[in-house]
């Protein structure tokens, strides 16, 4: 057969051997301007340096000048740790110094991987929260220390209440809330007298008596609850005649403003922008009026409150009237007032009997238990509790706060109103993707990263008959246990089994065959998925044949007990772990480790019975506690529950998958359940508690999906104990400006005849034609290896090889030329404004060198030729 294409033929005057090569890999369409550009790759260099065989050392100086400054080249920003979270004011993180809150999991039908506020710390004081400050208060009968103290839920919430989970709201909302659940108590406030707050049992005119219901030393004294002021005015005995007279009422008064006005006197007052102008009208022996802003009040006895127009509430909290001329006539009140009652009717004990009262009030989740003793003659506080109890189920959405939850009714359960429960959502962090995805409906293919951080796409499973699964793809099967056999062109998963499980090299390569034992330099062929570089192993007629060096361990490789080396592309076996042997467990299965360190386990059952073809997967989060000290220590208290899936082939061969539990066979995992927010359909959420966000996509007539957002670090859930006027700012997290350095892997640098295709990578050859054989091929192996150079002159020349990927060649007629052509490219940024183009020319003149563009050009002109 006679057909025609089009050539080119190259005359130029002075033309060289150079120029043909640039005509069949296509010089012109690359551009030096580029440079270093086409050999970095997210940051790292994607590429190979080559030398000859036998270089000359100022070749291979030339190459490691070129590396290093390659090597600052391949940079990429310092990762961020995620979005930082600011806080201006009195707060507590919930968490230790380490110890973070995690967010619980719901498995199965019950909350039972969960962690609560509690397992944390049962109390907080001012260690944590300066509102919780403690300090002293004293009246004529001595000084009274006191702490504060804030017990988180109840002792016994258990794992029901005060959590983050990923769940659905009672608005039908989809999302991580903190959750206190309806029934439990959410906290118990105490403020303990250290040694007791003491007053003598009065009547009513101050006398000393056993059956006086005045505990008049008490009145008057400030106690800063939660770091707000309250001030008893009134302390009372509800009944002397109990046993011991072991009751006691508190009327507690707060407020913005707190002053003191004599009779007919006026003064203005600002609160929140707005103006009181307050005159006390008229006081006696017993009440007191006033006359605010031109409205008067009620008459009010001590310890009583009127509510103005506005709503702003005004207090009596003590009243003086001397009945006599010349005497003082005046009150003490609060403006803006909160008026709170404790009252328990026995004090030598810890049951609650009596709800707190704000106000007018009273709020039913809020018990009041004090505690002190009396003997009729001596009445001691000791302490005051508060115990605080959900009304209802609370969901606290990221960026809310417990006392704005729209289920709250009584905000007033938060005693005192000066502090809140505030979750800021998980923290942020650098994320790698791991999908489960469809090619088409017959075939699942596996994307992760590997132990370079290069993206990976695995054939996983293809659907080869009705109810039939190939484990790989077909006729190329996946291999990731050590007692199969290896034929041409499967796919093998190398995991570095000496390191710590998450710290583990994984690798994906493809066996590409091998020459037989007879021929010469015979070598082992494997393509790394990650890198896309094809690896060529020399092997020898011993057991093991070689030994694959990838990622910093040894991976020996064995002569199948099958195979016959005297042909070629024989079968092998490999040691995918690196543990220095083959296994022959079918249930030790090499686990893949991905970038950020999940585990992806993979189990074939058709392998293991014929009425099985059940592929499982397993996505896991090594943790120490579960998997002892072989494990990279970076998870917390709870055990992120392993996300698993069953692929299967249905009967119209196409690939099906489903979690594990929706009818699978026994000995799969729980599956965590997934949640389906309220207007979505054919998908589902989850998280593990370690913070992996898992999307489950199930179409009705196609093939799911499974995309999984892992992260570097366990993802922490930001709850925050704030005292009123504390401020939060969310900002991403800057590196400043600095830069990762991505070192250039041991091996990047090869000897020509380690380089089996220069058109497959990205290369950067250094040594002319006639002492570099991969230069000679780009150069279309010139009969005169010196032709088109000239001495005194190197070449730098870039070539389009015409599969995506490119050649640089570094060269000159002598070994000094060749070395100043390297000094430009490995001072690039110096000689920016001269590279450009496919060649330029370099001179060195004195102690300077100089670019310039070729002093000739070639003329191409086209010819038709006949074949």
């Amino acid at each position: 057969m006679e057909f025609k294409k089009t050539i080119k033929r190259i005359s130029a005057l002075g033309i060289g051997a150079s120029m043909v090569g640039a005509t069949i890999f296509g010089a012109m369409a690359a551009d030096l301007a580029n440079y270093p550009s086409q050999y970095i790759k997210d940051g790292k260099f994607a590429g190979v340096l080559v030398i000859g065989d036998k270089a000359a050392a100022a070749d291979v100086v030339g190459v490691s000048d070129i590396a290093v400054s390659l090597q600052f080249a391949a940079t990429k920003p310092a990762e961020s740790d995620g979005a930082e979270v600011a806080v201006e004011g009195d707060a507590w993180k919930v968490g230790t110094s380490t110890k973070i809150l995690e967010i619980s999991e719901n498995v199965g039908t019950s909350a039972s991987n969960t962690e609560t506020i509690r397992n944390i710390t049962t109390f907080i004081d001012d260690s944590e929260l300066d509102a919780l400050a403690g300090g002293t208060v004293t009246n004529g009968k001595g000084d009274a220390p006191y702490k504060q103290y804030l017990y988180l839920l109840g002792p016994g919430t258990g794992v029901k209440s005060g959590f983050v989970t990923f769940t659905e709201d009672d608005g039908d909302v989809t999302a991580d809330f903190l959750y206190f659940k309806s029934g439990q108590e959410i906290g118990r406030y105490m403020f303990e007298f250290t040694t007791a707050l003491e007053s003598d049992v009065d009547d009513s005119a101050g006398a000393a008596t056993a059956t006086g219901l005045y505990l008049t030393d008490i009145e008057d004294a400030t106690l800063p609850m939660f770091g707000k002021d309250y001030n008893i005015v009134q302390a009372r005995r509800t009944s002397s005649t109990t046993s011991a007279g072991a009751n006691v009422k508190l009327v507690l008064m707060s407020g913005a403003v707190h002053d003191t006005l004599n009779e007919g006197a006026t003064k203005t007052y600002t609160i929140g922008g707005k103006d009181y102008e307050v005159t006390l009208s008229f006081v006696d022996k017993d009440s007191a009026k006033f006359t605010v802003n031109g409205l008067g009040t009620r008459d009010l006895l001590d310890g009583e409150t009127d509510k103005l127009s506005d709503g702003t509430v005004i207090g009596v909290s003590e009243i003086l009237y001397q009945d006599y001329a010349g005497g003082v006539h005046n009150a003490e009140f609060f403006l803006g007032a909160q008026k709170v009652e404790l009252k328990d009717t026995d004090i030598r004990d810890v049951v609650s009997s009596t709800a707190l009262k704000v106000g007018d009030d009273t709020i039913d989740d809020a018990l009041v238990v004090i505690e002190g003793t009396n003997d009729n003659t001596t009445f001691k506080l000791n302490r005051i509790h508060i115990n605080m109890t959900a009304d209802d189920d609370f969901y606290v959405p990221a960026g809310g706060k417990l006392s704005e939850n729209p289920d709250l009714d009584e905000p007033q359960v938060l005693f005192t109103n000066n502090w809140d429960f505030e979750y800021k959502g998980l923290t942020e962090e650098p994320i790698e993707t791991i999908e489960l995805e469809t090619s088409g409906n017959k075939r699942y293919v596996l994307k992760f990263k590997d132990g370079d951080g290069n993206d990976i796409k695995l054939p996983l499973a293809e659907a080869v008959a009705a109810n039939a699964l190939e484990f790989g793809e077909k006729d190329k099967a996946l291999i990731n246990w050590e007692a199969r056999n290896i034929t041409k062109d499967d796919y093998i998963i190398l995991s570095d089994g000496t390191e710590k499980r998450g710290d583990r090299k994984t690798y994906v390569l493809q066996y590409k065959g091998a020459d037989k034992l007879s021929a010469d330099s015979p070598v082992l062929k494997f393509k790394n998925l990650g890198s896309g570089e094809t690896l060529e192993q020399s092997y020898t007629n011993s057991s093991p044949l070689a030994t694959l060096k990838i990622g910093g361990a040894d991976y020996r490789v064995y002569l199948s007990a099958d195979a016959d080396a005297s042909a070629n592309d024989f079968n092998i076996q490999v040691d995918l772990d690196a543990s220095g042997a083959l296994g022959t467990d079918p249930n030790a299965t090499v686990n893949i480790t991905t970038w950020y360190g999940m585990e992806i386990g993979i189990n074939n059952k058709s392998l293991q019975a014929a009425t099985n073809h059940d592929i499982n997967v397993t996505f896991k989060t090594p943790d120490n506690t579960r998997d002892g000290g072989s494990t990279q220590d970076n998870v917390e208290t709870l055990q992120a529950t392993d996300y698993g899936v069953r692929i299967t082939s249905d009967s119209d061969t196409k690939v099906a998958l489903a979690v594990h539990g929706a009818g699978a066979s026994s000995g799969l995992v729980t599956p965590i359940t997934e949640r389906t927010p309220d207007g979505e359909t054919n998908v589902q959420y989850a998280y593990t508690a370690y913070g992996a966000f898992i999307t489950r996509r199930s179409p009705s007539s196609e093939p799911g999906s499974i995309k999984i957002e892992y992260p570097k670090n366990q993802r922490e859930a930001l709850v925050y104990i704030t005292a009123k006027g504390t401020t939060f700012t969310t900002a991403a997290a800057t590196s400043g400006g600095a830069v990762t350095v991505q070192r250039i892997d041991v091996g990047a640098t090869k000897l020509a005849s380690e380089v089996p295709d220069i058109e497959v990578v990205n290369s950067i050859l250094v040594g002319g034609p006639c002492a570099n054989a991969a230069a000679a091929e780009v150069l279309g192996n010139p009969a005169d290896c010196t032709a088109g150079f000239e001495p005194g002159v190197g070449r730098v020349e870039l070539y389009d090889v015409g599969t995506g990927n490119v050649a640089m060649l570094v060269a000159g007629y002598a070994a000094d030329d060749t070395r100043n052509a390297a000094v430009v490219v490995a001072n690039y940024g110096d000689y920016k404004a001269k590279l450009k183009g496919a060649k330029v020319e370099v001179r060195k003149v004195g102690s300077a060198i100089t670019v310039a563009e070729p002093t000739e050009a070639p003329v191409v002109e086209e010819e038709e030729a006949a074949e």
